[in-house]
Order: structure tokens, then C-alpha cells, then sequence
């Protein structure tokens, strides 16, 4: 048996349990993870989660697998994201790896989070991990609350939405719009469109009017035709005081749905503002 392509149970993070105790102990989703101490790449030793975090991202990667290097690349814009809030992230890869190679992988995708050992495959087991990438969110009360599978496209937005569900920035409902938008109408690759506007959404309602536009650009390579995208573009752009440029984008959101209230609303306030 490969063990890189296959973990297997072996031992408990801390205790030195044995096989058995592995497969009573293991945490599904609503259990406890245990905050153990593992070892890093440069032989220290540092901990799973941080203590004061709200929210643990757990990345599970293996450094000879192309999804999940591409999804390190993903998560370095992902994780800046959050820099001033309490998220922590750790990556975790199985100790198999040869040190060398892992600071290879890591240092490649320009990756600033700590990175774990996992010694014996013992978390990978615990977890259950078998499918790579993953990533595991953890609560404050070290409750394991989601799993985020490997996504080919907008993996980063799927995991910035779990990560904003435990920080409670959204609720039930608009976490599901990211995880699974509805089907659009027309044009492009509309669900990983509608996706970049429900996300943009929720950034231009905290205030993030860059990651709102960036969003909506977004939207718009994926699906041309998508009101709500040009009504998102347009809010964005006029957060930062750009009406003029808003403008345009409101009127093209009207332009293909004419009841768009994102844009009427829009459109109105810019035009009160220039007065």
C-alpha cells in the first residue's frame, strides 16, 4: 500500500493511543478536536489551533498532488483576506514527505501560514481525511463545524464563506447562496458567476468595496449578461465615488433587467449625491 495516496489510522495526535482507540476517538462533524502540538518543517513544534481564534482553517494538502498546490496558490489571497480578524490557519501535510520537499511546494505557492507534520498520519485518521485537498473549519469551542472538499473553480470564495458563516459576518441562508447558487438563465458559466456576486454582495454590505468590485469583474467573465453583476459593479464602484463610472454599470444592469432594484437604488442615490 502507498501510504502517500492512502492514510491510514494509526496513532492518536497525543497519548499514544493505539488503532483501535483511533476508530472510537474519531471526530465527525460537531465533535472536539483536540488542540495537540505538532512539528513543523523546520523542527519545531507548534500548535493545531490558536486558542483566541473564532474561526481554525485546517488545509489539508499533499505537496505531489497538482490540486493541491494550485489550492495553496488560492488560499494565500484567501488568507489575506482575514488578516486582521481572529482566523487562524495552519497547513497540515502527512510526515511521509520529505521535509525538503514540502518547503519546496510551500515556499512555490508563496504560502505564510505555519505548516504541521502530521506524524504517523495520526489527525489524517482521526479526521478521516482520505480525499486531498481539503480543508477543515474549527470553532472557538474546538468543534469541527465544516468541511470544504477541492473545488476546481472558486475554492477560495466556498472557504472565505465557511470561514465568514463561523465568524457570524453571514447566516444559514447566504452561505448557502455562495455554496449553491441558483442556476441563471443565460449566459457563460453562470453559477460560479452568481457565486462571485453573492460574495461580492456580502463584501460590499461590510464595506469592502475593492473585493465587492473585484467580485463583480469576476462575475462578469464568467456571464456578460448578468444584471446582477453590472448592479454589483456598480455599487462597488460607487462606494469608492466613482458615480460616473457607476453609472454606466447601472444603467447596463437596467439595460438587461429592467426592474433590477440593486440598480435603481443605485442609480438614485449616485444622482442625489451629484446634486
Amino acid at each position: 500500500m502507498n501510504i502517500r495516496r492512502l492514510p491510514v489510522l494509526m496513532l492518536l495526535v497525543a497519548g499514544g493511543a493505539t488503532a483501535p482507540e483511533v476508530a472510537r476517538a474519531r471526530v465527525d462533524l460537531g465533535g472536539t478536536v483536540e488542540n495537540a502540538e505538532l512539528p513543523t518543517l523546520d523542527g519545531g513544534r507548534a500548535p493545531l489551533l490558536a486558542k483566541k481564534a473564532l474561526a481554525n482553517v485546517l488545509v489539508f494538502f499533499r505537496p505531489d498532488q497538482e490540486h493541491s498546490v494550485s489550492t495553496l496558490r488560492q488560499l494565500v489571497d484567501c488568507e489575506k483576506r482575514f488578516e486582521s480578524k481572529p482566523v487562524h490557519w495552519v497547513a497540515v501535510v502527512s510526515d511521509t514527505y520529505p521535509p525538503d520537499e514540502v518547503r519546496a511546494v510551500v515556499k512555490d505557492a508563496g504560502v505564510k501560514m505555519p505548516v504541521v507534520r502530521d506524524v504517523g498520519d495520526a489527525l489524517y485518521g482521526k479526521l478521516g481525511i482520505r480525499l486531498h485537498p481539503v480543508v477543515g473549519i474549527v470553532d472557538a469551542k474546538q468543534k469541527l463545524v465544516a468541511y470544504e472538499p477541492f473545488h476546481k473553480i472558486d475554492y477560495c470564495a466556498l472557504v472565505t464563506a465557511r470561514i465568514q458563516f463561523v465568524l457570524g459576518e453571514i447566516d444559514a441562508q447566504q452561505l448557502q447562496a455562495v455554496l449553491a447558487p441558483p442556476r441563471a438563465t443565460q449566459g457563460g458559466d453562470d453559477q460560479v458567476a452568481r457565486r462571485h456576486v453573492k460574495m461580492g454582495e456580502m463584501m460590499l454590505k461590510s464595506g469592502n468595496t475593492a473585493s465587492a468590485e473585484e467580485n463583480a469583474r469576476k462575475a462578469l467573465e464568467k456571464d456578460p449578461a448578468l444584471a446582477s453583476a453590472h448592479a454589483l459593479l456598480g455599487g462597488a464602484l460607487a462606494g469608492q465615488g466613482k458615480c460616473a463610472e457607476a453609472a454606466k454599470a447601472f444603467d447596463e444592469a437596467l439595460k438587461l433587467e429592467p426592474q433590477n432594484a440593486a440598480a435603481t437604488a443605485g442609480k438614485q442615490r449616485c444622482a442625489a449625491g451629484a446634486r
